[in-house]
């Protein structure tokens, strides 16, 4: 390929020429030259701005034409048609392009992905036996060259699974069951599936702001704001933005996710809470064959090296902060401005806490009653895992959420009250489910209750909802 002017491409003859870019302000250009030396005096003292002006033109026709001539068999000559800009008025000069295809992808791909995608929709869609022959043909030019997606054994649905056992043998090994994915699992099991297998690797900006906000709480449990403030300016240069404009909305959100994560460690101080456990880590496990799954037995304390069993579930995660209040402490406000009356009761109160950043948290104690992450940390409270944590003493758990605000606070709070008998129950059979489905073979897709929401884009289950180009 050679990267030519038209006044140097004088001589020169290609089989193929390409001219880029024949933009109305560009080519033609009348702007007029020479103005600093004024070497247009040299035309005469008479010259006139206009017959300047057509001299400039008719040298950009002649530039116009040389590039033409340069080519032998192909001759492309392209430009945009937009709102901002138009083609030539050269492009007058030239022959009319030939009708438009009815085929929505009649525009030429401009990627090798695309070149793919283009010629497989023909080839699978096509009436036409020439044009499919064609398609067939393209393809296997590009297969040999390597380019993916060209060869029919890498189309989905061609090749046989590879394997059809499941992820995990329960009869040899335990499941792993994280807290905070078990909500995700039991909305759509392929969303779940996709993402823990590494299909949902990109995290956006948001993550890293919660990310931060959390080492704030742990390392500086007390609230002191400008430590907290410290910790962001800190870690801030970490997180990359797509425009500087967006790091600077972003970081005015994390500023307003600290003050009110002060606001919220302050209220606790001044109702005599105290700080318990933070960032602490709980490992239990829960039988999924138990003969008597409501005993307390169905639950057993692991270490981080104890060997785990067949038949089991290993619920593992960490607990933002365990708090404890004196008896006769006041209480946060709820959602609708009440006071959590589940914290009463004689003697110290304990209270599970998690931070949550997010804005499409739940935030009402009808939405938290059955949370997943909050039950377990109940679980780890119930049996003893925190130490330092009265089982007996053992309130609730609380979702604080710094995203959201009431009239009458910086912040929100949704309780989960504590669990009684038949709730720690239907948890542990949530668990059990869980640990099943997350080990199975296959995965269920809830396609209109959660794929199909085009709300939600980053979502990795929509790897299904959009068809395959060979479809």
């Amino acid at each position: 390929m050679t990267l030519l002017t038209p006044a140097s491409a004088l001589g020169t003859e290609y089989e193929a020429v390409v001219i880029a870019g024949v933009q109305e302000g560009v080519w033609p250009n009348v702007r007029l030259r020479g103005g600093m030396l004024s070497a247009w005096r040299l035309s005469g003292p008479d010259a006139a701005l206009l017959d300047r002006r057509r001299a400039a033109l008719h040298d950009e026709l002649r530039l116009f034409v040389r590039a033409l001539t340069r080519a032998r068999r192909l001759l492309v000559v392209t430009a945009v048609d937009d709102d901002d800009t138009g083609p030539s008025p050269f492009f007058s000069f030239l022959p009319e392009p030939p009708p438009a295809s009815d085929h929505p992808s009649a525009e030429h791909p401009l990627t090798l992905r695309g070149l793919v995608m283009r010629h497989r929709r023909t080839l699978t869609t096509s009436s036409s036996e020439q044009e499919r022959s064609e398609a067939a043909q393209q393809l296997a030019v590009l297969a040999r060259e390597g380019v993916p997606g060209a060869d029919p054994e890498e189309w989905y649905g061609m090749a046989a699974p590879s394997t059809q056992a499941p992820l995990r043998d329960l009869t040899a090994e335990a499941a792993h069951v994280s807290p905070s994915r078990m909500e995700s699992f039991e909305e759509c099991g392929l969303n779940w599936a996709v993402s823990a297998l590494g299909g949902d690797t990109v995290l956006p900006p948001s993550a890293g702001i919660g990310t931060i906000v959390h080492e704030a709480m742990e390392r500086v449990p007390d609230g002191d704001l400008e430590r907290m403030r410290a910790i962001l300016a800190e870690h801030w240069p970490e997180l990359d933005f797509e425009a500087e404009w967006i790091g600077r909305k972003e970081r005015r959100r994390a500023d307003t996710y600290i003050d009110r994560l002060h606001g919220y460690l302050g209220d606790a101080a001044r109702q005599g809470g105290r700080l318990i456990a933070g960032e602490v880590e709980f490992r239990f496990a829960v039988a999924l064959e138990e003969a008597d799954p409501e005993g307390e037995n169905s639950v057993r304390a692991i270490g981080e090296g104890d060997a785990a069993a067949a038949q089991e579930a290993i619920i593992h995660g960490f607990i933002d902060r365990v708090e404890a209040y004196p008896s006769g402490a006041g209480e946060f406000p709820d959602a609708r401005g009440n006071g959590w009356t589940g914290m009463g009761g004689d003697g110290e109160r304990v209270v599970v806490v998690d931070l949550k950043t997010g804005k499409y948290e739940p935030e009402t104690d009808a939405k938290v009653a059955e949370n997943a992450q909050l039950a377990a940390y109940q679980i780890a409270v119930r049996h003893g895992l925190i130490d330092g944590a009265d089982p007996a003493a053992l309130a609730g758990a609380r979702l604080l959420l710094v995203a959201k605000t009431l009239s009458r606070s910086d912040f929100r709070i949704a309780h989960q009250h504590r669990l009684d008998d038949d709730a720690r129950t239907a948890f542990l059979r949530r668990v059990a489910d869980a640990a099943r489905g997350m080990s199975a073979s296959s995965f269920t897709a809830h396609v209109e209750a959660h794929c199909a929401d085009m709300q939600g884009r980053g979502k990795p289950c929509r790897i299904h909802t959009i068809p395959a180009v060979s479809a």
